[in-house]
């Protein structure tokens, strides 16, 4: 975890710089940030940076694969399978565990998605951090540091604009000026200089989408970047004035249908593929009775941001889940978070290391990218078990090259 920075990190931090810090970041994002930003970055060696993006790149390939897309496939609710598939998820995320020892730091799988994160606040974060503290240059958030930001927001460009006209393409979430991911929403449009529009107010004209800017001029709509989850449209009964179903004439930056493609349905058929995957069963095909329950969590298949995810399960719990979505649910093997970071008062610090990967068309493989990092205190990673909890939050992973 590299020492020799966290030592000197901690001993430079003063709450004034980290003021100073955040509103260099509101600044960069022309918004106010509503999530927690946590006071450090962690500080990881590329030899094992490269190890978590190898381990993500190897559960994207395997989770993509025609064996696994038979489940994958089966995923996909009627009313959101949306045409125009690509072949392959161009972006994703796999999160992991910082387990082990800070010394031999091991990567244990919490969960994936074949959907876009933080891909444009991240590289933001993790140059306002370095240089608030006046950290070394050449790190960076990247899990190839040497790889240069100018590469990074070119790979990017290609993923997620491609040919299309930027004049004609939109970032859409449901009201997303109110979503606390507003910040990397601004950023991708500084970066892409797209449109960033509520997904309630695209409309259809027969085959064709459109929408309008800010000032009311209409546009022709022909690459969408989808940041809408369908949890959300279903809690908010979302009003669309276009059918998700419909074939239209428009492409994807990357296809909506991947997000439940590449999701915790496929938890259990990930087991073996590396070392980083924990044991992971179906609930309805468990013989939960004759498990040690204590060594496990029962978590929901289709919920967002770790919502309905149980620490404790008893066998109640499993019997009270209606044994018709009982497939809906898995249990997971508990992982043991290890202590990385200890703060200035000797308080311990765990985390969770998101790794972002793009997929281009041309590409074998995907590119494991950037860093996120979610440090917590709490029981868990989110902001109801770190309430009045400092040092926890949204941060990156600095590498040192």
């Amino acid at each position: 975890m590299i020492p020799e920075l966290r030592s000197y990190f901690n001993t430079h931090f003063t709450d004034e710089l980290y003021r100073k810090q955040v509103a260099d970041l509101e600044a960069k994002s022309r918004c106010k940030i509503e999530f927690r930003i946590a006071e450090t970055p962690v500080f990881l060696s590329e030899e094992v940076a490269a190890r978590a993006g190898r381990l993500a790149e190897e559960l994207i390939v395997k989770a993509s694969s025609p064996e696994l897309q038979r489940i994958g496939e089966m995923a996909i609710p009627a009313k959101y399978n949306v045409p125009g598939e690509h072949s392959r998820p161009r972006v994703a995320a796999v999160d992991f565990a910082f387990s082990g020892s800070r010394e031999n730091i091991e990567f244990k799988l919490i969960e994936l998605q074949g959907f876009a994160s933080l891909f444009h606040y991240q590289p933001a974060f993790s140059l306002s951090i370095r240089d608030t503290y006046d950290l070394p240059k050449d790190l960076n958030g990247m899990i190839s540091p040497s790889l240069g930001m100018d590469r990074y927001y070119e790979l990017l460009k290609e993923v997620l604009l491609g040919d299309a006209d930027p004049d004609e393409t939109v970032l859409t979430d449901y009201d997303p000026l109110s979503q606390k991911t507003l910040p990397d929403f601004l950023l991708a449009k500084q970066h892409l200089g797209i449109h960033v529009v509520d997904i309630r107010d695209i409309y259809a004209e027969g085959s064709k989408l459109f929408f309008k800017d800010t000032h009311g001029k209409q546009h022709r709509l022909k690459r969408i970047y989808c940041r809408a989850i369908a949890d959300e449209l279903e809690r908010k009964n979302a009003k669309l004035q276009f059918d998700l179903t419909h074939e239209y004439d428009v492409d994807w930056a990357f296809h909506p249908n991947w997000y439940f493609r590449i999701s915790k349905v496929l938890l259990p058929h990930l087991v073996g593929t590396n070392e980083a995957v924990p044991d992971a069963m179906i609930v309805s095909k468990a013989d939960y009775k004759h498990l040690d329950l204590s060594r496990y969590v029962l978590k929901p298949l289709y919920s967002f941001a770790g919502l309905g995810v149980n620490v404790n399960p008893s066998i109640a719990d499993i019997e009270a889940i209606p044994v018709d979505q009982q497939e809906g649910w898995i249990l997971q093997e508990k992982i043991e978070y290890t202590d990385i970071i200890t703060t200035p008062s000797g308080e311990g610090v765990r985390g969770e290391l998101r790794i972002l990967l793009v997929w281009r068309d041309e590409d074998a493989r995907p590119t494991a990218l950037h860093t996120l990092v979610r440090l917590t205190r709490g029981k868990m990673i989110g902001v109801d078990y770190n309430k009045g909890l400092d040092w926890v939050g949204s941060s990156c992973a600095l590498v040192m090259p």
